[in-house]
């Protein structure tokens, strides 16, 4: 009955279009559905090494993470989970003595899984899980069927809306330049980068939203109201 009822949830992902409500309702599938107390949704941009916070959830309550930003190369556990596209659990020490302790004790973090969103074979997201035991393991099992289910969540049908909300901060700031018809040597004194750079962000975004060139990634981002 629980697989039944997790895939409703899925498909309920699947047809939201509005994108702040479909990263709720994946963190929200993570603590309905398993037996994790907190989830956390992050975007991560395989060319700057950043994780920026999109939502968490706990039983009572979900809320924004859009004042959380860091590199994750300086996390190591995180690092690590990204680069392998494999999800790490994290024991009570292990976590303190890894996340940054700003985190720890703004967070009450104590023993701590870390799942990566893949799409198309690349590392777009993760998510952070607290269990509700903190002194229990999470199981190998536990964490594959976690990390099947955001999978399944983030890969939505072609006729629904793809992942936007993945996107990162640069990637939005490339697609808005795109669309008021800025070049790559317009677009890098004003994002303070080198046009090499601002041309991965571009492909970044392509990559994440599933289209073919940079037309239709702007056409996208617009239909998807996330430049204007």
């Amino acid at each position: 009955m629980l697989e039944e009822t997790l895939m409703n949830h899925v498909k309920k992902i699947s047809d939201q279009k509005d994108m702040e409500n479909k990263s709720q309702m994946i963190v929200k599938g993570c603590v309905d559905f398993f037996s994790f107390q907190r989830a956390s949704l992050f975007s991560y941009s395989c060319l700057t090494g950043m994780g920026e916070g999109i939502c968490a959830c706990t039983r009572e309550d979900i809320f924004s993470l859009h004042n959380v930003k860091e590199n994750i190369h300086d996390i190591y556990p995180i690092h690590q989970a990204v680069i392998h596209n494999k999800p790490i659990y994290l024991t009570i020490q292990h976590a303190k003595s890894s996340i940054p302790a700003k985190y720890v004790k703004r967070f009450s973090i104590s023993s701590l899984a870390i799942i990566p969103i893949i799409l198309n074979d690349m590392v777009i997201g993760f998510v952070l899980v607290d269990p509700i035991h903190a002194n229990k393991p999470v199981t190998k099992n536990d964490l594959m069927k976690l990390s099947h289910y955001l999978k399944l969540a983030v890969s939505s049908p072609l006729e629904s809306a793809p992942p936007t909300y993945l996107l990162s901060k640069r990637e939005v700031e490339v697609l808005q330049h795109l669309a008021n018809g800025l070049g790559l040597k317009q677009m890098a004194p004003k994002m303070n980068v080198s046009e090499f750079t601002v041309r991965d962000h571009i492909s970044s975004a392509i990559r994440k939203l599933g289209v073919s060139h940079r037309t239709e990634a702007v056409a996208v981002a617009i239909r998807n109201k996330m430049i204007i």
